[in-house]
Parts: C-alpha cells; structure tokens; sequence
C-alpha cells in the first residue's frame, strides 16, 4: 500500500520555471519538488515506486540522471534498486544513475520513458522509525552529464513501519494455475488491474479486467518465474508468482 503525502512548498503544484521534464507516476499524478512517497511494505513490487519522465523541452532532447542524496535511518546506508534506463542495486550516497562517467539517460523531444523504471527498498531501519531515501532528478546540456542545467527535482521515498497493520483489503481472485504455458486463467470476482513484471522488475505486461473468468495470453514471455500484482479499486494489493514454461 502506497500513500503520497503532500508535503509541497507554496510552488510545489506548479511547473518549476527552469524545469524541462516532468515525472508522473503509473496513474498519471505528477511528482512535485519536496513530495514525500511513503510505503509501509518492504516487499517487491508492492513497494515499488514506478515513474515516468517525459521532455518538456519543445525543441532539444534532453539528458537526466538520478543522485542518491542522503539517507535516514536506513540499516547499512544503500538503496536496494534503483532502475532508470537499466537496474542497478545496492546503490551508496553520491551515487548516480546512470552512473557517473556514462552519458546521462537521453529522452527525445516529446517523449516519455518506458515502462520499467522505479525506485524499491527493502530496508527495515530499526523496525519502528521511518527510514527516508532522497533523490534528486537532474537535468544536464549535455549528453556526458557534466553540465547541470536547471533545478533539481527532489523527493523522498520513505518506508513507515506503522503503516498498513490495519489494512485488510484483498482482492476477490483466485489465480487457476501458477504454472503455465500459453494462458494465464484468473477467476475474478471485482475489477481489477494487473501488472506482471520479469524477476528484472521490468514490466513485461499488464492489463485491466472485470469480473468473471478471465485468460491472459502469455505466450508472448519467455519460459522464467514472474511477478503477477493485482490490484481493486479500493487500494488491496494481491501478489503472486507465476512459472511460464
């Protein structure tokens, strides 16, 4: 369960004016300067913050970077996996990605990132205070990533002990068979959304169903183990894995 706490300075609704990309999240709310993203699991992909950076600039394409600022009360002081463009674990304070010495992620004028990026920790902390994760989104002029340019994007990922112990929402469905070749068959009683996502963390599929027997074509995905998150419309999150022959 996610919850997205408004913490935003008087300009945090508003477009930053140097500002030259904006980051949205799966359900399209956007993420301001100074938000908060706050998780009370630990488990992937429930704690999984996914984002999308489209180019606001109308004529150049644009070069961005992630810096891991600062921690709080995290265990050993790394972040567990931060995707962007490709993913990268046990990431330390300073660090960057893409890292420093590769081109900074290019997007087109236009365009947004695919799927597949996002932010995931799974470290307790202390088991009972919030552990906090800053990072920056930055822009550069050029490709190198060497010139900034604008003004950071920064948020925190969060992870809050205390939440999510009275949450009893479930969703309403029975997976026929976690081992499958061609047909993934559900039996749905509530709509629900679902996103499956290769042991990468890469979403390989996703799609929307009403209740009743749903099959879901994967003959599309290689033979692997996947993550299958269901969600309903009143935030219960139900995750399984699935064997693809």
């Amino acid at each position: 369960m996610k919850f997205k706490l408004l913490l935003l300075s008087i300009l945090g609704s508003v477009t930053m004016a140097s500002a030259q990309f904006t980051v949205k999240d799966r359900a399209g709310n956007v993420l301001n300067d100074g938000d908060v993203i706050e998780f009370g699991v630990l488990d992937y992909p429930d704690a999984s913050y996914e984002f999308f950076v489209t180019n606001d600039n109308p004529s150049d394409e644009i070069y961005t970077r992630i810096e891991y600022v600062s921690e709080t009360n995290s265990s050993n002081g790394e972040f567990e996996q931060l995707c962007y463009g490709l993913c990268y674990n046990n990431i330390v304070q300073g660090g960057t990605v893409p890292p420093a010495g590769e081109d900074g992620l290019a997007i087109a004028v236009g365009e947004t990132t695919p799927m597949g990026n996002h932010f995931w920790n799974d470290d307790p902390g202390n088991g009972s205070d919030n552990v906090d994760f800053v990072f920056a989104f930055r822009q550069y002029s050029d490709q190198a990533g060497t010139i900034e340019t604008g003004t950071p994007l920064l948020f925190t990922y969060r992870y809050n002990p205390t939440m999510g112990v009275a949450d009893n929402n479930t969703v309403n469905l029975t997976i026929q068979s976690t081992l499958v070749s061609n047909e993934l068959v559900l039996n749905i009683n509530e709509p629900v959304n679902m996103v499956v996502y290769n042991i990468q963390g890469k979403v390989v599929k996703q799609g929307q169903f009403d209740a009743g027997r749903q099959v879901v074509n994967v003959s599309d995905l290689s033979p692997q183990t996947y993550i299958v998150q269901f969600k309903n419309n009143t935030g219960g999150v139900q995750t399984s894995k699935i064997l693809v022959q």
